[in-house]
């Protein structure tokens, strides 16, 4: 390549993929800042795409990237409050952030929509914002060269670019690729397909159905011997007319389309077998497929070693970063959260904005690959023990042979530090366990219950001294996530009136990433013990907290006590982090202070 074309072709930001991450990072680029950025996706929009239903966190993404008007301006889209799963004799239901919803009557909301038409207005929001946009441009490969990438199309052209951003979804070749590690032993496959005549979810008679009285629309979620059933309203285009289509898929074990009865791709067996899963059967009644065509996807969970390379100049986002099954309908959500996570990378490594020095960037990006590897690992947990649950409920199951195995990964620090920071909170803690928010509520088997067991028995008995590791020292630093309230603004998901009109009261909340913000570490100079443990001031009282340890002279059983509860967090972060010394080696005892699993705030 010459130097002419890397001249005439060099980006500051080059994205690979156009989905709605993608779209939604190069829209944010392309408004917030001066740099030059292109989106490279291999196929031409609208193209279908499985992910039909998204939770309410989605609204603030969509807001701050100013696609959010737009999509609420089309017909692509209904509006849900949250989910039912009717998973055993007696459905249970639930709304978005239930608990809050409860105490301010806001209801929050996501949509349910027709993906090609929602993906397509993200990707034109992202080039009418200013991004270069490149349809039927596949990227073949990608090469670090210096302070730039090189990025080859499958049609020969080369570009560069100061930064490399990965949303391919689960394929591409990347600098920093390697082999993605499973994150569940539950390795499904989806198949769906749409009907027409269907009963609206919420209709379904019964004290458990939330949604029927406010005629609102949830997810219906429906267990069956092979798997489960989702059932989605979506807005599509047939035969030239706009209708009120439901998304019917189900979830299942590859191993299972093989056995006789079962080939599921099969339009009379698929109608079948939907129609003799109990309450699903109900709303089916009158259904009739859309088109004999079946879609099909693996859900194989997995997930990157790493998540970005500061040295590489290179950001994973979304699926690309790691992929979970679809039961919580959380990929979009990640695939924006993500996006609005490297928007402050990109900011502050390209754009200049806080000034900050070399180690506080490397800070920010190690930040980035923490946090994703923790909210996957702990998501994952969660995806386990949901089907846990499943077999338990339903012996008959085709997880129930799988309900006692170890989780595929080794639960790392990532893991249980995911654990204590409520990477499983929550909706997602309130699904699994029905409601109650308890972990005891949980079966005795199972990923995320093992995991507890496992935190649980790491912390000391109560007289065993602790202190600080003699090379841990305090720093000041700056770090990608921020407290519920910034500059006197609340997060969007606490803030109920939001809800009411996500675009006109947008100046009330703070972004869900405001940009770095100040923290302190604890941390080492040791290469062999990377580990450090961040914190806010304001809300933890660490400095104190690190006077009192470095001192060493009180017991954890009396330190823990004398703690509130934000410090309480902190203390049990830097045990996980192995940043302090015990007297006894701490799996030799088990701590007769409540539960660790009862007694975090999860």
């Amino acid at each position: 390549m010459t130097t002419a074309a890397i001249e005439g072709d060099a980006y500051d930001v080059v994205i690979m993929g156009g989905g709605p991450a993608g779209a939604t990072l190069g829209a944010r680029v392309a408004r917030e800042t001066n740099l030059r950025v292109a989106i490279f996706e291999a196929e031409f929009f609208p193209r279908d795409h499985i992910g039909e239903s998204f939770v309410h966190t989605i609204v603030p993404s969509l807001q701050e990237s100013g696609a959010l008007s737009k999509v609420l301006a089309s017909e692509c889209w209904v509006k849900k409050y949250g989910g039912y799963y009717a998973w055993s004799e007696h459905p249970w239901s639930t709304l978005f952030d239930h608990a809050l919803q409860e105490r301010d009557g806001y209801l929050r909301w996501a949509i349910h929509c027709n993906r090609p038409e929602f993906d397509h207005i993200l990707l034109e929001h992202a080039r009418s914002a200013g991004a270069e946009v490149h349809e039927g441009s596949e990227v073949v490969s990608v090469e670090r060269r210096g302070d730039r990438t090189l990025v080859r199309l499958r049609d020969g052209r080369e570009v560069s670019a100061k930064l490399f951003v990965n949303c391919s979804g689960r394929t591409g070749s990347t600098t920093i690729t390697g082999e993605k590690a499973f994150l569940s032993q539950y390795r499904n496959i989806a198949v769906w397909n749409h009907v027409v005549g269907a009963k609206p979810a919420q209709v379904l008679p019964g004290d458990w159905n939330i949604f029927r009285e406010r005629n609102v629309s949830p997810i219906g979620s429906f267990m069956f011997e092979d798997g489960w059933f989702w059932f989605i309203p979506v807005p599509k285009v047939v035969q030239g007319k706009r209708v009120r289509t439901h998304s019917l898929g189900m979830v299942t074990d590859p191993g299972i389309l093989n056995k006789p009865g079962k080939r599921y791709t099969d339009p009379e067996v698929f109608m079948r077998t939907a129609r003799s899963v109990p309450f699903l059967g109900e709303l089916l009644q009158d259904a009739e497929l859309v088109s004999d065509k079946f879609l099909t996807a693996t859900n194989y969970s997995r997930i990157s070693e790493r998540m970005c390379d500061f040295d590489l100049g290179e950001i994973r986002i979304g699926d690309a970063a790691y992929f979970v099954d679809p039961l919580f309908s959380s990929g979009v959500h990640f695939a924006l959260l993500h996006a609005g996570a490297a928007l402050v990378l990109i900011k502050a490594t390209l754009a200049g904005e806080g000034n900050l020095s070399e180690p506080l960037l490397r800070d920010l990006w190690a930040d980035y690959n923490g946090m994703l590897s923790t909210i996957a690992r702990g998501f994952s947990l969660g995806i386990d023990q949901w089907y846990n649950e499943i077999a338990n409920e339903r012996p008959n199951s085709v997880y129930w042979s799988r309900r006692t195995e170890t989780p595929t990964f080794a639960a790392r620090s990532e893991t249980f530090a995911g654990l204590v920071n409520g990477s499983i909170h929550g909706d997602l803690l309130q699904v699994i366990t029905k409601g109650s928010n308890s972990i005891a509520a949980l079966g005795a088997e199972g990923a995320m219950r093992r995991a507890y067991q496992m935190l649980e028995d790491r912390e000391p008995s109560p007289d065993t001294i602790v202190r600080l590791r003699p090379d841990v020292r305090l720093r000041e630093s700056v770090t990608l996530e921020a407290p519920p309230v910034v500059d006197g603004k609340p997060v969007a998901f606490i803030h109920g009136p939001y809800w009411d009109d996500p675009v006109g009261r947008a100046h009330e909340v703070r972004p869900v990433f405001p940009g770095p913000i100040p923290c302190h570490r604890f941390c080492t100079d040791d290469p062999s013990n990377p580990a450090q443990v961040r914190f806010f001031e304001q809300e933890h009282h660490g400095v104190a907290l690190y006077e009192r340890l470095k001192r060493g002279d009180e017991s954890y059983g009396a330190l823990k006590a004398s703690l509130d509860p934000a410090q309480q967090h902190l203390l049990l972060l830097l045990l996980l982090a192995e940043l302090l010394e015990v007297e006894v080696p701490l799996h030799t005892e088990l701590s007769t202070q409540p539960a660790a699993a009862e007694s975090l705030s999860v």
